[in-house]
């Protein structure tokens, strides 16, 4: 399978996603975690959830610093607790140049499976809750749009309505 990013408004994006079983963490699903680690490093991200890469299953990659050795790959991801908010300005690699405020929660309680189904609760603060609970949006068919504050909605309209209309190309 060759991993690419989904563009907004791809269906896929706003669909939700079905958890991942044991069973599903095999090679094929390994490589593809793989190829999504070098997709997500070679574009410059911090993060990226199976349905930004066409997959509706629950996964995701966080990697704070953008480097492979530094990703984590996070299986059926939940969030068990929220403390705190902040605003700050986020991106999307599936809505290129596009750019708003969001707030999140400063911090979060979370638990999530690794590649070995080993499940794992942590503790995540800053910009690491951040890109996680973006991702988290993601599997839930919520985009970062949807959280973005109303000014900088209204500044990114242009822009999202060219992307509406190369997906609209793009589908004839």
């Amino acid at each position: 399978m060759r991993v690419e990013i989904v563009l907004w408004p791809h269906p896929v994006l706003l669909a939700g996603t079905k958890p991942v079983e044991q069973a599903d963490v095999d090679a094929d699903f390994r490589d593809t975690v793989a190829q999504m680690t070098k997709l997500m490093v070679d574009l410059r991200g911090v993060g990226l959830a199976a349905p930004q890469a066409g997959i509706g299953r629950r996964f995701m990659l966080v990697s704070p610093t953008g480097e492979a050795a530094d990703t984590k790959a996070m299986l059926n991801p939940e969030i068990l607790a929220r403390e705190g908010e902040e605003d700050m300005e986020e991106g999307c690699l599936s809505f290129p140049k596009v750019y708003g405020n969001v707030r999140r929660a400063a911090r979060v309680k979370a638990r999530y499976r690794d590649l070995d189904f080993v499940e794992h609760t942590v503790e995540l603060e800053g910009f690491v809750a951040r890109i996680f609970q973006h991702e988290l949006d993601h599997l839930d068919g919520v985009v970062f749009i949807d959280r973005m504050d109303d000014a900088d909605l209204e500044a990114a309209k242009p822009r999202l309505a060219e992307l509406k209309k190369a997906r609209a190309a793009a589908a004839k």
